[in-house]
């Protein structure tokens, strides 16, 4: 039989340890992100017999297979640095709303925010630092573009609801770091709330925990009587949404064509750009590299190869399908094909750059004299001037 003596000393431990943990300051349990997942990397022959892929990351991340996060009113899911290491700079996360749905006021201290709407129609609301707003809708094609630390929320629509995807100038970003107004409210001492609110019924009926998506008043109304709280709210200057599909190609031939959404067209987008690229069956984006920025990538519909050049003998070479992403780091070398001899291919591709820069390989040699070329490819002068290309061709046909 054991001594209540004994037993005494043990019982006082568990105690003093229980209350050890019930005063440590509790963490709020953040959602993991996505899983990684093998990328698929092809081999195909190089005339330095390259193994493609070999002492590098993988550039491609198949979003398309990774969970959803459900919440009412939507899923989410996200890809950045921490489940796709080569995205360093950028991240992205994708968005599916339901019928009036909203993705609740928040704002991002770490990143400015790019978007693109897939499908359906959204009402954004933009309120900067100055107390001016825009409240504006986006549908199909459109874009926006939500300075870092600008307070902003999205609805949606569409009777079938909205698509998007979001990007952010910050490889590290998740949902997760952003800064929600339940959150920050629900945490907030109540005597301080009362005080600012001067209201002790408004404090009890505010929310007691995280909203993130909310269905919870799904009637947004027509857009006219989507007027601000205080009517002498001051509109914001320039526009913070674009038609982005609807420009004209920038660049276009037979194997595709690109329109381009850069701080020129959009001025509010001063730090990053974007596009849509159309590539035909068997379309190539020809080789070319950005010495200002890099690129993001993701695959509207079709598919996609994604060949990198990462210097020292080391490329790689990734299939994407729809719903995937891909990502070219700044200043590697690189093109995109369609591997499809069927069906075409869309791509939405963004640069965290307002200035859309692109060194294209065949314009680049067209300016170097026939000598220099001979002499650093190693090849005959009569090659030189009968084979190489002499004008730039951004997009390149089957051959």
């Amino acid at each position: 039989m054991i001594k209540f003596s004994l037993l005494l000393p043990l019982f006082l431990l568990l105690s003093i340890e229980a209350f050890a943990q019930s005063a440590a300051p509790k963490v709020a349990k953040l959602l993991p992100p996505e899983q990684a997942s093998s990328a698929v990397i092809l081999n195909p022959k190089s005339l330095a017999k390259t193994t493609f892929g070999k002492g590098l990351p993988a550039f491609s991340y198949p979003l398309s297979k990774a969970p959803f996060t459900t919440y009412d009113g939507g899923v989410v899911k996200q890809a950045g640095s921490y489940n796709f290491p080569a995205s360093k700079n950028i991240a992205g996360v994708y968005m599916d709303l339901q019928p009036g749905a909203i993705r609740e006021l928040h704002w991002h201290a770490d990143a400015a925010e790019w978007a693109y709407m897939i499908e359906g129609k959204t009402r954004i609301t933009l309120t900067n630092p100055w107390g001016q707003v825009q409240i504006a809708e986006v549908e199909e094609g459109g874009i926006w573009f939500f300075p870092k630390g600008w307070g902003h929320s999205i609805e949606a629509l569409d009777p079938k609801g909205a698509k998007f995807i979001l990007v952010f100038n910050n490889g590290k970003f998740t949902e997760q770091s952003s800064f929600q107004l339940s959150d920050w409210i629900s945490t907030a001492p109540v005597d301080l709330l009362t005080q600012y609110f001067g209201s002790e019924q408004l404090v009890k009926q505010l929310p007691k925990k995280e909203v993130y998506i909310s269905r919870y008043n799904p009637n947004a109304g027509p857009l006219k009587t989507a007027y601000s709280l205080n009517p002498n709210a001051p509109p914001i200057p320039v526009s913070h949404v674009f038609n982005l599909l609807g420009q004209k190609p920038v660049a276009e031939g037979k194997g595709g064509a690109l329109k381009l959404a850069t701080n020129k067209e959009f001025p509010a987008s001063f730090d990053m750009s974007g596009a849509v690229m159309t590539l035909e069956p068997s379309g190539l984006r020809g080789f070319h590299w950005h010495p200002n920025a890099d690129e993001w990538q993701f695959v509207l519909k079709g598919q996609m190869e994604l060949t990198v050049f990462a210097s020292g003998g080391k490329a790689s070479v990734s299939k994407l399908n729809k719903g995937d992403i891909g990502y070219v780091p700044l200043g590697y070398g690189h093109a995109l094909k369609n591997p499809s001899n069927v069906n075409p291919a869309e791509i939405l591709i963004v640069f965290n750059a307002g200035d859309y820069q692109s060194m294209d390989l065949d314009q680049w040699i067209s300016t170097i004299p026939v000598s220099a070329l001979s002499n650093s490819l190693q090849i005959p002068v009569e090659s030189v001037e009968k084979l190489l290309p002499k004008r730039k061709e951004t997009f390149v046909g089957p051959r």
